[in-house]
């Protein structure tokens, strides 16, 4: 009786590996149709969806991350955005930006939802 083919089984790096470029995948995926429908443009090409680098059709250049490597902007970022409300008037109805200033920086970085961004550009 003939057998099939043998299963290989992932090793354990293997496998988180793999999930975690596929979670970035979905995350990229995401950001992108997010984008697509703030700035109302298509990608000209649907090969295209897929890296960003080819994401011509938006007026800004960018890069996805996803994953444990964001979760500390995201922890700033979230107790920035705990602080602000705390501090906020009740008649205050602008949205939050988190602006960071790093050390041996001149310019700021800004951080904000892309819900915010799109209702502020609406």
């Amino acid at each position: 009786m003939a057998e099939g083919p043998q299963a290989v089984t992932e090793n354990p790096n293997s496998r988180r590996g793999r999930l975690n470029k596929q979670k970035g995948h979905r995350k990229q995926a995401i950001a992108r149709k997010l984008l697509e429908d703030i700035f109302e443009a298509e990608p000209l090409l649907h090969a295209h969806k897929s890296e960003e680098s080819h994401w011509h059709h938006l007026p800004i250049r960018l890069e996805v991350k996803a994953g444990q490597q964001v979760g500390p902007i995201a922890t700033r970022y979230l107790k920035a955005e705990e602080q602000a409300e705390a501090a906020r008037a009740a008649d205050d109805t602008r949205p939050f930006f988190f602006v960071a200033m790093p050390d041996k920086m001149s310019d700021g970085l800004i951080i904000c939802r892309l819900s915010t961004l799109k209702e502020l550009l609406a």
